[in-house]
């Protein structure tokens, strides 16, 4: 019976500190989760299936190794926040595959990416779409959804800094560079660090400030009306 009550204390003890750790990371549903979670949790599970069951591993030790394994999982998510680097290859960018109408045939049959276009097909047909033929922009997210645009006064925006840092790969998908970003933040009177996100949507940017002000390079009624 001690054997029993052993297995059960050490079972609700790795139950209780895994689903401390994914309620404090805000990651309670599957789709919340980044590649470093799945595979972080696949360690913490073998080390709980790995303990459960066995009377040579002292209690404390379990518990010890569990809560570094957490704090692996929180530091390296924490990292992917603030390295452009890491979040690219841990999370993932999106994937255009149709621009201006055509397709990117590069990004399509890049090994490395390894899209289906029968599946993408689907997804597409999914959303209401009859035809390729109809899409004047699509591309694949990081989670695997694909986002369409038939008409390109729709097209979505997108995100060139966030936290005061630039993202390169996104500012070079709209033809500019951090030197452009630089100027436009500094002709509204702003400096990098001052920045939470900038958001470039229908050839503007408007910038969210840290106190949660938003301002644009327009007209303050115009940026308005565009939020």
């Amino acid at each position: 019976m001690e054997y029993y009550a052993w297995v059960l204390a050490k079972f609700v003890a790795g139950f209780v500190i895994i689903a401390t750790h994914l309620y404090l990371s805000g990651r309670t549903q599957l789709s919340q989760m980044t590649a470093i979670d799945l595979i972080g949790n696949f360690i913490l599970g073998g080390i709980i299936g790995g303990v459960i069951y066995s009377d040579t591993i002292p209690f404390k030790q379990y518990l010890l190794v569990l809560l570094i394994g957490v704090l692996l999982i929180y530091v390296l998510n924490t990292a992917t926040k603030h390295i452009q680097l890491l979040r690219g290859f841990t999370i993932g960018s999106p994937i255009p595959i149709i621009k201006d109408g055509r397709f990117i045939i590069e990004n399509l049959v890049n090994n490395k990416h390894k899209i289906d276009i029968l599946r993408v097909a689907s997804q597409l047909h999914a959303q209401g779409a009859c035809s390729f033929q109809q899409v004047y922009y699509a591309q694949i997210e990081p989670g695997g959804e694909l986002t369409v645009i038939c008409d390109e006064r729709d097209m979505p925006s997108v995100i060139v800094m966030y936290n005061s840092e630039p993202r390169l790969d996104q500012l070079t998908s709209i033809g500019h560079d951090p030197e452009w970003l630089e100027r436009e933040i500094n002709d509204l009177g702003l400096r990098a660090e001052d920045i939470f996100l900038a958001e470039f949507w229908r050839g503007e940017l408007s910038v969210t400030v840290r106190d949660g002000r938003v301002m644009c390079n327009v007209p303050q009624p115009e940026c308005a009306a565009a939020k």
